[in-house]
């Protein structure tokens, strides 16, 4: 399977260092609510973060983060991240920035790479975190057919709603 899956709607590709201002465009107060993240992205942490992508990449390494691509023009919409957790389980995240919300970006996004995880890194199932009260992001989980299975405490004191999707090879 290519590593730069289409389903001629979105385009998942690897996210590059020209990609940094797009990205940092795209952050809004909803995604860093739901991320949990303490503010808005500096560009220096966003540069770091493409550069570990790519490395992970170059080395095989655990995680796979592409920018999701909306067609035909290939703007950013966002972006979708695999993470090899072992055992033959992978984490699946995924954000998509405003202009691109509630068109089914996420699932689509998230179909793809799912599809990657199981043909190339033969991955059986999908784990899906999403922070309780996150409406879009559990519907997103809950139209890819994953089940939730509990949930777990977040690091800043909130609560993940744990889902599992089992994966066709």
């Amino acid at each position: 399977m290519d590593d730069e899956p289409s389903d001629g709607v979105v385009l998942l590709r690897r996210l590059s260092m020209d990609d940094v201002d797009a990205w940092l465009a795209g952050e809004d107060d909803e995604q860093i609510r739901w991320f949990e993240f303490p503010g808005p992205a500096t560009r220096a942490h966003v540069e770091r973060a493409i550069a570990a992508w790519q490395e992970s990449w170059a080395c095989e390494g655990a995680v796979r983060q592409w920018g999701v691509r909306a067609l035909p023009g290939h703007d950013l919409a966002g972006g979708v991240e695999l993470r090899d957790l072992g055992d033959g389980r992978v984490n699946l995240s995924y954000v998509i920035f405003p202009p691109y919300r509630r068109r089914g970006f996420a699932a689509r996004a998230s179909r793809l790479a799912l599809s990657y995880a199981a043909q190339v890194l033969r991955a059986s199932s999908a784990v899906i975190k999403i922070v309780e009260g996150n409406e879009a992001s559990l519907g997103v989980a809950r139209s890819l057919g994953a089940e939730m299975v509990g949930h777990e405490p977040t690091a800043a004191g909130s609560r993940f709603v744990v889902f599992c999707l089992l994966l066709d090879r």
